[in-house]
């Protein structure tokens, strides 16, 4: 056999295991990923109902490391659309307030950070709504999930409405009003009679 019939099966050789090296690596490397890394957020979306201009309510998500290894979680943001955008609303950068809604920056947790699996990461979101109206934003959460839902960029409706608080009509105003009048001029008849 000459030299060169040689060179060439040598480098059909290397070429066909560097093929099958490049596909060990690639596909080892997709399947961890998928199986590895699995965070679970709960509520998946949130409705504050109505509330009190002036006031306030409070959803609190669960971020836990379902695993079957630990979940990096590297950031949460507030945004207006579910869209891969610069955040609007990024604790990590300072900016804990979009609009009517809010991170509890007391309560918020240190991020970036490893949750090893079983760990829970509680996140509260307040809502405020300054005016009558209905309000909504986006929770956006980056993490290593690579192919669960809900992935590496997850996107979660928050919505609510502002309303005014009640203010009693004048009628209901009069008729307890006169109500109590009555309980008192009873209690009074009974105190005499006695």
């Amino acid at each position: 056999m000459n030299k060169g019939v040689k060179r060439i099966r040598s480098a059909r050789i290397h070429v066909i295991l560097g093929i099958l090296l490049c596909g060990i690596v690639l596909g080892g490397t997709s399947r961890v990923c998928a199986t590895n890394y699995y965070l679970g957020v709960t509520p998946n979306s949130w409705d504050y109902g109505n509330v009190s201009v002036g006031t306030s309510g409070t959803a609190t998500f669960d971020l836990e490391s379902l695993g079957p290894t630990a979940v990096w979680i590297y950031y949460t943001f507030l945004n207006e659309t579910a869209d891969e955008v610069e955040p609007l609303a990024n604790p990590y950068l300072g900016d804990y307030t979009l609009g009517a809604f809010s991170y509890d920056s007391g309560t918020y947790p240190i991020l970036p950070r490893e949750s090893p699996t079983g760990e829970h990461t509680l996140i509260d979101v307040i809502f405020t709504p300054p005016s009558p109206g209905h309000y909504s934003v986006y929770l956006g959460i980056y993490s290593n999930d690579c192919d669960h839902t809900p992935g590496p960029q997850a996107f979660f409706l928050l919505e609510g409405n502002g309303v005014d608080a009640s203010v009693p009509e004048p009628a209901t105003v009069l008729l307890l009003g006169s109500g109590l009048l009555g309980l008192i001029g009873l209690r009074g008849r009974k105190l005499k009679g006695e």
